[in-house]
């Protein structure tokens, strides 16, 4: 049974291998040319197989260049003056800039020059980096690719070639800002703009090619992933502001979708149900891609949801592991893909105001009696009763243990001209669990008090089983097939990666180190064969069983429209 579920991982894997390397439009630096010159560099960015000779040139005559090669911007008084050819014969991350009569006259240019070998031999202590429980906030400094998986035979020939199966995203910024005693990584429980640093980014392809380089803000995201005995992995958002370069990011960084401008993007790191996590249970359910999964599932269904893409992310040269961009639904995602301005919108994620004002929000909240024909019908006024329907119905076959109306969502309402709120899937990492989670039966009022109100609506009952029987019978998106096509797509996008993954933190929950063959695989073989084929007919009698589920006659239609 494990050959045949190997082999049918390895068939699927293949099938949906193409994604990666899509081809991707717009592919330019920027929209326009930045307003400053630029340093040009001889050699582009990205990996270094051997000793590399990198040339300085200035399109201006009469100027000084000036370098650094340890992330700090170059100024007259921080860095080298350029004087011949730059030898490199490890990763460095050399940055340069212009000056004539005591300014700078040029942006800072920044190219990453990575080389595999320093990924694979990375220290428990890099030299010039904080180590030990007093610089890691009482925790254990964790900077090391594991030897156990870097020597292992299994491994060690396929571990360059999983740190070249996703473009890379290379974070650089004065080493200060991100781990002295006032950077983000050592003081992760900060928030605010107090709490944001410059930095530049720079993404270069699995062919090589550069994507993009940007200099813009950074912060440390998310929640539990950001407190420090919890995690040491921690996420970033990025913020694109015109303090710090263009303004924003002008490259079309998801293949399958059309925006080409980004305010900010975030990169996710995972924390439920995965190898980093505390638990036992939840760190072997590791696979980094149950978030991505439900953003796809949400568009699977007809909505608008945030887009995901993996990449290996490189703090100052240092491998930092699996990263996913994805998208913030706030009131830029918005207008972006629903048009208008983001003034024109009401964005909410827990109980905080990211958009517009909550006016809206409360009058929603304030409704009761949602049993009557009357309340229900002010109810759609306020909220996308299908959207909703399918918000619950999605969760429901994840199995989700964490989420709530307004817990790890977001809720989106255009203003003008007046709509309603929309559920939008955020942080779904603790799903897929048991096969046989019930969700639906554990309503808590304080988590799901519409639902709680609306399951006594007739209306809502025959609504909610239109939509069932949408998505879960036939091609829709929550039968066993289309459930597997989507996570077996994602599961190809990262299946390489995971070695490197391993080797960077499954060390840190586990003694020996979780690894891609013996752990993740056992993981994603037990998704195949056991959750998937199940869980759709499960999902179907707990739903009868709460009443939101009635199997219509055959050719009788509901009133109900069926939106998406």
């Amino acid at each position: 049974m494990k050959r045949c579920a190997n082999v049918l991982i390895q068939l699927l894997t293949l099938a949906f291998g193409a994604w990666l390397n899509a081809p991707v439009l717009h592919a330019a630096e920027s929209a326009s040319p930045p307003t400053l010159p630029q340093v040009a560099f001889s050699v582009p960015r990205g990996f270094c197989d051997g000793p590399t000779t990198i040339e300085l040139r200035s399109p201006t005559d009469h100027v000084v260049i000036r370098y650094t090669v340890d992330g700090s911007d170059p100024s007259l008084t921080n860095g080298q003056t350029y004087a011949a050819p730059l030898r490199v014969t490890n990763t460095t991350m050399l940055r340069a800039a212009m000056f004539k009569n005591g300014e700078r006259i040029s942006v800072i240019g920044t190219h990453s020059y990575l080389f595999l070998d320093d990924a694979l031999r990375q220290s428990p202590a890099p030299h010039g980096f904080p180590a030990g429980r007093a610089a890691w906030s009482g925790q254990p400094s964790a900077y090391q690719m594991d030897p156990r998986v870097v020597n292992d035979l299994a491994y060690r020939d396929r571990l360059k070639d999983a740190l070249r199966s996703l473009p890379i995203v290379s974070m650089v910024c004065c080493r200060e800002d991100m781990f002295g005693p006032r950077g983000l990584y050592l003081n992760s429980m900060e928030r605010g703009s107090e709490w944001e640093r410059r930095c530049s980014v720079e993404m270069i392809l699995t062919n090589g090619e550069s994507a993009f380089q940007i200099d813009c803000g950074m912060r440390v995201q998310g929640n539990m992933n950001r407190v420090p005995a919890r995690s040491p992995k921690h996420a970033f958002r990025l913020l694109f502001k015109a303090s710090y370069g263009p303004g924003k990011l002008h490259y079309q960084v998801f293949p399958d979708s059309p925006v080409t401008r980004f305010d900010t993007l975030v990169l996710r790191a995972d924390y439920n149900n995965s190898w980093i996590h505390w638990d036992p249970e939840q760190a072997a359910r590791g696979q980094r891609i149950r978030d991505a999964w439900m953003k796809d599932s949400a568009r699977a269904m007809g909505w608008l949801s945030s887009h995901s893409r993996y990449v290996h992310l490189f703090l100052n040269g240092l491998y930092w592991g699996v990263y996913d961009f994805t998208e913030r639904p706030d009131a830029n995602f918005a207008a972006a893909y629903l048009g208008g301005k983001k003034e024109d919108y009401d964005v909410l994620n827990e109980d905080e105001v990211k958009g517009g004002t909550s006016d809206a929000f409360k009058a929603l909240a304030s409704l009761r009696d949602l049993g009557h024909s009357e309340r229900y019908q002010q109810l759609q006024q306020h909220m996308d009763v299908t959207n909703y329907i399918d918000f619950l119905l999605l969760n429901f076959y994840a199995g989700n243990l964490d989420w709530g109306e307004n817990k790890n969502c977001y809720l989106i309402r255009r203003r003008l001209p007046a709509a309603p709120f929309q559920y939008f899937i955020w942080d779904g990492e603790h799903i897929l669990n048991d096969p046989h989670d019930d969700v639906v039966d554990n309503r808590e009022d304080e988590l799901l008090p519409l639902a709680t109100q609306l399951i006594g609506n007739p209306e809502f009952r025959r609504a909610f089983s239109v939509r069932a029987q949408k998505h879960c019978f036939g091609d829709g998106a929550l039968t066993a097939a289309a459930s597997l096509r989507r996570w077996m797509s994602r599961a190809a996008e990262v299946d390489r990666a995971m070695i490197a993954e391993s080797a960077r933190w499954g060390y840190h929950r586990r003694n020996p180190p979780f690894t891609r063959d013996d752990h993740y695989l056992a993981e994603q073989r037990r998704l195949v064969m056991l959750y998937f084929p199940q869980r759709t007919w499960v999902l179907k009698n707990q739903l009868k069983k709460a009443g939101l589920y009635i199997a219509f006659p055959p050719g009788q239609h509901s009133p109900v429209t069926a939106k998406p």
